[in-house]
């Protein structure tokens, strides 16, 4: 039986343009792209269906190239190749280096080294194998590498190896689909599993990421018959899908196995509660492998929702949803995460301070992130972040602007945020600004260009994007090089904060009217708090008195009608006295 706390994906279907292949399982690779169909004696139809075909061909090759379009070039090496091998694993690694391969030309060749040997030792993906290696020798024969160094040997291609792992990987395909059909038709869930888990694995190792994709949406879901299958599922689902950048099928995974995630960790959390609430004797006579069992399970769940949504934090970033990002990085139990993954624990800090910096105020961001312990344990291995985020919070805006500039080139070389450090750190500089020219009314912009670090073209161009936002109301005045702040208060609000200034000012001069008259009188009323104690002890004695009492008149005492009238009086002056 399969597993109820799963739900099916959003998109279990074939993609479009596929679907002829639904019942030949021997055609995922090896056949290039289908043929176009044509429908006899009708050229109007078969021309739509081509034109239909070929933008399908146009989106998948965007998909593929997705970073060849991006206009980005880096001239200096700003990160360590052998650090990123270090750091990341399996296709991490290889969309990190293939992203610095094409937009660092100064790392270029080391990029393709590594990913030359990385697909050697550890693939059967001689395509890419091939198209590396092509790269790096049109790299080395440029004129402009003569004077350049390389950090790694550089490789001989191994025809010999290409051959035998083409062969070997054929070979291999073949025996794998022949037994995911034959388990298929015999109807046997698990070993249809199992067949689908190896032939997707397949898949991977020999770089065909699409032909996995459309692996697993013949639904995989029917075939997982218990929690760590579909757990595993949802893991592979996602990684492919972002290795293959197919955003909108990530979308859609990310959020149906979230959902899923959370009600079998709720599912586990009752059971755990059930298990501590059986008597002794009962734990004494169950069964002695099933508590590993539910703790393995919960370690598989918190790992997957870690996952979930660091992969979740990924797709909010592509989409510029900077406030959802800071917010769901917190959510993120970050032990649980995997650490050569696509993206780390430091990873996750550098996006999560930088979107807030640039969303948030500078009240909220010291409370969110300058005192959260989970931020600090997130960049404790970026001492540079830490000083950027103390330096904007304290107003040192030049030591910020100098961190962000050197840190910049490493940012735009990372995949994943790349496309949004230009954005990013404009909206960090702007709410340095404004913040810079908040208590001035006039300010010399040679000064402020000091104190920013900025150049005066610089300061300019931030300045005329603010009053474009209308963030600022200011006019610069360029031949005196000086910058005067409107004040944009309108007249009823001044108007208004000046007639309460004067009810304000009458109500004083009343108070101390009354108080002069009183004075005159000889009537004192003392508001302070220890006379009003001393005062209010004195009246409680009055009524003890009994050696002298020269209130007692020739009947008596004074009745209590007396008392109570001096008690009112008592109080009257004592409300003047506030006044």
């Amino acid at each position: 039986m399969s597993d109820d706390r799963f739900d099916d994906p959003m998109d279990t279907g074939v993609p479009a343009g596929v679907s002829h292949e639904t019942n030949q399982e021997a055609s995922f690779v090896g056949q290039g792209e289908p043929a176009l169909p044509v429908q006899g004696g009708d050229k109007d139809t078969a021309l739509e269906v081509a034109k239909s075909h070929m933008a399908r061909l146009e989106e998948k090759r965007d998909r593929e190239v997705f970073d060849e379009i991006y206009d980005l070039t880096i001239t200096e090496p700003a990160v360590d190749v052998e650090a990123i091998a270090c750091n990341y694993d399996g296709n991490a690694f290889f969309i990190r280096a293939r992203f610095i391969a094409k937009h660092c030309s100064a790392l270029r060749a080391d990029a393709y080294i590594a990913l030359i040997n990385y697909l050697k030792e550890n693939t059967k993906d001689i395509t890419h194998y091939m198209a590396f290696f092509n790269e790096l020798e049109a790299e080395l024969s440029r004129k402009e590498f003569k004077n350049k160094t390389v950090n790694f040997q550089i490789p001989i291609r191994d025809s010999k190896w290409i051959e035998e792992v083409g062969s070997t990987w054929t070979g291999a395909l073949d025996g794998l689909q022949g037994e995911y059909k034959r388990h298929k038709d015999e109807g046997v869930k698990e070993s249809t599993r199992r067949a689908m888990e190896d032939l997707f694995q397949h898949f991977i190792s020999a770089g065909k990421v699409e032909d996995a994709i459309r692996l697993y949406s013949r639904g995989i879901r029917d075939y997982c018959t218990q929690l760590k299958h579909s757990i595993n599922m949802w893991l592979n689902w996602i990684e492919v899908s972002i290795c293959a950048n197919d955003w909108s099928k990530l979308d859609s995974i990310t959020s149906t196995a979230y959902r899923s995630l959370k009600d079998a960790d709720d599912s586990e959390k009752s059971n755990q509660q059930q298990q501590r609430a059986e008597t002794a004797t009962y734990l004494v006579e169950r069964d002695s492998g099933s508590a590993p069992s539910s703790l393995s399970n919960r370690q598989l769940i918190e790992t997957a929702l870690a996952k979930c949504l660091a992969a979740q934090t990924l797709l909010k970033l592509k989409n510029k949803k900077y406030t959802q990002v800071v917010e769901t990085i917190l959510q993120i139990k970050t032990e649980c995460l995997q650490p050569k993954w696509y993206v780390t624990i430091s990873d996750l800090g550098i996006y999560a301070m930088l979107c807030a910096m640039a969303t948030m105020k500078r009240s909220n961001l010291k409370q969110t992130v300058g005192g959260n312990g989970t931020f600090r344990k997130l960049l404790e291995s970026e001492p540079h972040f830490i000083e950027l985020l103390n330096s904007y919070t304290s107003s040192r805006f030049g030591k910020c602007f100098e961190i962000m500039n050197s840190v910049k080139n490493r940012l735009l070389l990372d995949p994943f945020i790349s496309k949004n450090v230009e954005e990013l750190f404009s909206k960090i500089r702007q709410k340095c600004v404004v913040q810079y020219l908040q208590p001035y009314s006039t300010v010399k912009m040679e000064t402020m260009c000091t104190a920013l670090g900025a150049t005066f073209p610089e300061l300019q161009n931030s300045l005329l994007e603010l009053i474009e936002n209308k963030s600022v109301v200011l006019k610069i005045d360029q031949s005196a090089g000086i910058i005067r702040m409107v004040d944009e208060t309108d007249e009823e609000t001044t108007l208004r904060r000046v007639n309460e200034t004067c009810d304000r000012t009458m109500l004083r001069a009343r108070s101390l009217l009354w108080k002069s008259t009183m004075s005159a009188a000889n009537i004192h009323s003392v508001s302070d708090k220890e006379t009003r104690q001393k005062r209010k002890n004195q009246k409680d004695m009055r009524l003890e008195r009994s050696i002298i009492d020269v209130d007692d008149g020739p009947s008596g005492g004074i009745p209590d009608d007396f008392h109570i009238g001096y008690d009112n009086s008592q109080h009257f002056l004592e409300d003047l006295g506030d006044i």
